[in-house]
């Protein structure tokens, strides 16, 4: 067998591969994470083997505010430092990274609050000059807090009255905070890592990341226990450069949590402003466009260079939320910021986002 059939066949059995994993951990489960729509940003939550892809230390951060004109808005933030490593005798190439990622969910008017810190260790595995797969592993702890003055509660319901504040919640039993470790893991496969977008060709990429391995328990209910859900998440996606001006990335986006399915579908492209690498102007702007499955249209716009990137990302509502009359469409609106280090070399980089 030559190389070139070699290589494919490396190929097909990993994605092959990926795909049946994806499929064969699809299980039920009880509740459901946080979503970013600018999820190719937000590198750590989207999978631990992306601390590996950084060539230089990269800070990010994401913010969503969510049914803000529906009711109490849901907001989510997350940031994340990525510190790449090196060979000793290769100063130009990252055979890993250690990334840590802390991040918060305010789910709405009951004050339940999500907490989580993590730690993430990834390596790169090389396979030949054009194909490697990325390795990740994350562990951390989460911590939930509930307002439960701010609730109803079925022991606070009267049939003549409805429900009434002044009766006691106690009976469930409730605690008000919650702690306990999380894990996760995942890989990537990448061709063509080393490409750069000036030049003209094509590469593509898949990835699959499982979150809350452990299933600790997540009840605010004293005595009784709640495995919080494995949440599993596989990315695909491809990336061709028309000349050295305009490149377009279609890219998908599963997971699969609590019974709920989530499909993101795709593409942003980018455009070249010019100027020189060295320069802090922008030099790049991207404009996407994607489809969550049976919830909403998502448009995207950044604008930055290899220094820095700020994106900005709304969600309109295509699922029976819009039919409410106080929303009238409204949805989600999503801030992004990257920032790298200015080290100005040519160095390994999985290009699985808009260059961010």
């Amino acid at each position: 067998m030559n190389a070139y059939a070699t290589n494919r066949y490396v190929q097909k059995t990993l994605f092959i591969s990926l795909c049946f994993l994806f499929v064969l951990n699809m299980q039920e489960s009880k509740g459901q994470d946080a979503v970013f729509s600018q999820y190719y940003s937000s590198y750590l939550y989207l999978n631990p083997a992306f601390a590996a892809t950084e060539p230089t230390v990269t800070a990010g951060f994401n913010s969503r505010v969510q049914w803000k004109s529906v009711t109490t808005p849901y907001t989510t933030n997350q940031a994340s430092l990525i510190i790449p490593i090196y060979k000793s005798t290769e100063k130009f190439q990252n055979i890993g990274g250690i990334g840590l990622s802390v991040y918060n969910n305010n789910a709405g008017k009951v004050g339940l609050k999500t907490v989580g810190a993590n730690l993430n260790a990834a390596y790169v595995i090389p396979i030949n000059q054009n194909n490697q797969i990325l390795t990740g592993v994350q562990v951390g702890f989460i911590q939930k807090t509930i307002d439960f003055s701010q609730g109803q509660w079925g022991s606070q319901y009267d049939p003549l009255i409805g429900f009434n504040s002044n009766l006691a919640s106690g009976a469930y039993n409730f605690v008000s905070t919650v702690i306990y470790p999380d894990v996760g893991a995942g890989f990537l496969y990448y061709n063509k890592p080393r490409r750069e977008i000036t030049e003209k060709g094509k590469s593509f990429y898949c990835g699959f990341s499982a979150y809350h391995l452990n299933r600790p328990n997540e009840s605010v209910i004293k005595s009784q226990a709640s495995p919080l859900p494995i949440l599993y998440k596989a990315t695909f996606g491809g990336e061709f450069s028309i000349n050295s001006t305009w490149n377009i990335s279609p890219n998908i986006l599963i997971a699969k949590q609590n019974g709920a399915l989530q499909i993101n579908v795709g593409t942003y492209v980018t455009y070249s402003l010019g100027g020189t690498s060295e320069s802090m102007l922008p030099t790049k702007l991207i404009a996407g466009a994607w489809y969550r499955v049976n919830d909403s249209g998502i448009g995207s716009i950044g604008i930055g260079n290899r220094f820095y990137m700020i994106g900005f990302s709304y969600d309109m509502n295509s699922s029976t939320l819009r039919l409410n009359s106080d929303a009238k469409g409204a949805g989600a609106y999503e801030v992004s910021l990257k920032i790298t280090s200015p080290k100005i070399v040519k160095t390994q980089r999985v290009y699985q986002t808009p260059r961010i």
